[in-house]
């Protein structure tokens, strides 16, 4: 460990020093010297994750160990190809995340069939598209960011992931809790914080933190708790998380809404879900916490080989006191978006079935989506959000099916990256030889095909069955289809 990080790490130490024994601390200290493995969740929406995990450990030469509390995720102990590098990973067949971070969404329990999901704080979105899994794509997600900056690769995050039923929002989060109280049977804080975590890596490193930028990050975070549980249903659930261990960010806040709203709500006991014990302070530098914070979890890195965190459990007994205010609102006909008439609806249906052998009309109902259109742009749009939201401004919507050109369908990527696995037609294969060329943007010259080239748009798969994107049949070549950020 190199010397400068080895000195905050024993200043950060010397704060609990009261509440670890001299054993936890030097456990902490020889936690650094060891490896930090790359946790990867695999995509339900778009691969049996058992089967896949199995294929990809082959082909890359993976070890990999389960997730025990998370469904669909696997540790990578070590690898010949790099997790980040390959095709599946660009086309969103799994996501990359420390096993730490699987732990908030891990905790739910998601039982209503079509929830209402808030994501308070959502970028960069790897617990937007947990929740995407734990829900099945069912309902709406409010993937919100306060931050502009962030909305781009909240977006692209999600796009990838290949989920529909979500919104992407920028707004404080302070506010959705007067904007919309009693709302949502879902609700997800993973704070802003100091990341004051224990595990330095090279995307986080330790940093200093002062006594009062803790107090500054704890006032924020304090409204935005509030926000959530004024906005989350009675009898609802609501996940507070921080990517750190300063007690001021995490028992200390929860404290400070069993002071303000005594018997609002109670801290679940999920302790049997896990392997190591890891219960929250209830006391800490002087100050007493309320009892329930037992049940917290505090993931010390030496007691769970995963980086620092802190997440809680809270299910809502009852309302709360809350100033309403109204939400931004749009005439939802400034978005251009018009529901498809019936004649272009039969068209687009017969050609996805005609050239997929896909029943989009299934697709809609199983997942309670509406068709829409925008100038010769098509998209698939969540019926939730048409019912309960349809005037608050969002930043992306849905899925885009594709474009509509001279009366022919052109599948959006995102589309066939979803569904591509349930295409019964409109594929072609290319050999094993031709992968590496065609996953670098490169066309295909003189593909071998027995269909006639006409212009039309084919999903690529290899001898695997690996979908790689659209391609487009043309004389002499396929043209390659992938979007640039892929490549």
């Amino acid at each position: 460990m190199a010397l400068d990080t080895s000195n905050k790490l024993n200043q950060s130490l010397q704060r609990f020093s009261h509440i670890l024994s001299q054993a936890d601390i030097q456990g902490l200290l020889d936690i650094q010297e060891g490896p930090l493995h790359t946790g990867i969740r695999l995509n339900p929406l778009k691969t049996s994750p058992d089967e896949a995990i199995r294929d990809l450990s082959e082909r890359y030469g993976w070890k990999i160990e389960p997730i025990h509390f998370c469904n669909n995720a696997w540790k990578i102990i070590n690898a010949e190809t790099s997790p980040g590098g390959t095709i599946e990973h660009r086309m969103g067949a799994y996501y990359l995340q420390d096993a730490a971070s699987m732990v908030p969404v891990s905790l739910f329990e998601i039982n209503e069939p079509e929830p209402l999901i808030l994501d308070l704080a959502a970028s960069p979105g790897g617990k937007t598209t947990h929740l995407i899994d734990r829900s099945g794509d069912k309902g709406l997600i409010i993937a919100n960011d306060g931050s502009q900056g962030r909305i781009t690769a909240l977006r692209a995050v999600l796009e990838t992931w290949g989920g529909i039923n979500q919104v992407i929002t920028n707004y404080p989060g302070e506010s959705f809790g007067g904007w919309f109280p009693e709302t949502f049977d879902i609700v997800l804080l993973d704070a802003p914080c100091s990341m004051e975590n224990l595990r330095p890596t090279p995307n986080h490193p330790l940093r200093e933190t002062t006594t009062d930028e803790r107090l500054r990050l704890k006032e924020r975070q304090i409204q935005l708790l509030t926000s959530g549980l004024q906005a989350l249903k009675t009898g609802g659930q609501l996940v507070y998380a921080t990517c750190s261990l300063a007690p001021e960010e995490d028992e200390a806040v929860i404290n400070a809404l069993f002071d303000k709203y005594p018997e609002t709500f109670k801290i679940e006991d999920v302790s049997s879900q896990f392997q190591f014990k890891a219960p929250g302070l209830t006391a800490f530098d002087g100050e007493t916490y309320h009892p329930q914070l037992i049940k917290a979890l505090r993931l010390w890195p030496h007691l769970t080989n995963m980086s620092g965190f802190f997440c809680t459990l809270i299910t809502k007994l009852r309302g709360m006191d809350t100033n309403r205010e109204t939400p931004p609102n749009r005439d939802f006909s400034a978005t251009h978006l018009e529901p498809l008439k019936k004649n272009n609806k039969t068209q687009i249906h017969d050609q996805v079935e005609t050239n997929y052998g896909l029943e989009l009309e299934n697709i809609l109902a199983a997942f309670s989506l509406e068709l829409f259109q925008r100038f010769d742009q098509l998209f698939l749009i969540p019926q939730k959000y048409t019912e309960h939201f349809i005037t608050l401004p969002f930043e992306y919507i849905g899925m885009p099916l594709g474009q509509w050109h001279q009366n022919i369908l052109i599948p959006s990527h995102t589309f066939a990256s979803r569904f591509g696995t349930e295409f019964t037609r409109g594929k072609i294969v290319i050999e094993e030889s031709l992968v590496g060329l065609w996953i670098s943007g490169r066309d295909i010259r003189h593909p071998q095909t027995e269909l006639t080239p006409k212009g039309q748009y084919l999903l690529v798969n290899d001898l695997d069955g690996r979908n790689l994107g659209l391609g487009k049949l043309l004389p002499k070549r396929l043209r390659n289809m992938l979007p640039r950020g892929l490549i």
